[in-house]
């Protein structure tokens, strides 16, 4: 059952985001992607790119790290899962860059796996790019904005 994978993931990932309370700092509102290269023969490369959701963050909680958990629908028209750790950089007085390994699961045709990716966010604005090489260079980048909640 692929539920299970993802309870596992949510339990490991929620559990010290919370160690500093319950209160999430921000929401991220994903809203559209741009998947590039080539996504193999049995893929017809029709996205939609547009991924409403809902995800909320936990930041610099347990080792430093940002904990975000959340749903929103994928480039095949699915609901899926995000669970993730992503450690943040400041590198200006409104913008960040960070590393995030996030677990996603696909209700449906899409993605279900380890997604590493690298962020940036600016005030409001957030950008990530997710990467990946099997016969050719492929990923897509998504956007969306941020907004504060907590601390």
């Amino acid at each position: 059952m692929k539920i299970k994978p993802a309870l596992t993931a949510l339990l490991l990932t929620a559990s010290p985001a919370f160690a500093d309370g319950f209160v999430p700092d921000y929401a991220m509102i994903p809203l559209a992607s741009h998947h590039y290269g080539d996504w193999g023969e049995d893929d017809d490369d029709d996205f939609n790119e547009t991924n409403p959701g809902l995800m909320l963050t936990w930041a610099e909680r347990a080792y430093d790290l940002n904990y975000t958990v959340g749903a929103y629908r994928d480039s095949q028209s699915d609901t899926s899962v995000h669970l993730s750790a992503a450690k943040m950089w400041k590198i200006g007085e409104y913008a960040q860059v960070g590393i995030v390994g996030a677990y996603l699961h696909s209700f449906g045709d899409g993605y279900t796996g380890v997604a590493p990716s690298i962020q940036l966010s600016y005030k409001y604005l957030f950008l990530n790019a997710a990467t990946g090489y099997d016969d050719g260079v492929y990923g897509v980048i998504s956007t969306g904005f941020i907004i504060p909640i907590g601390r």
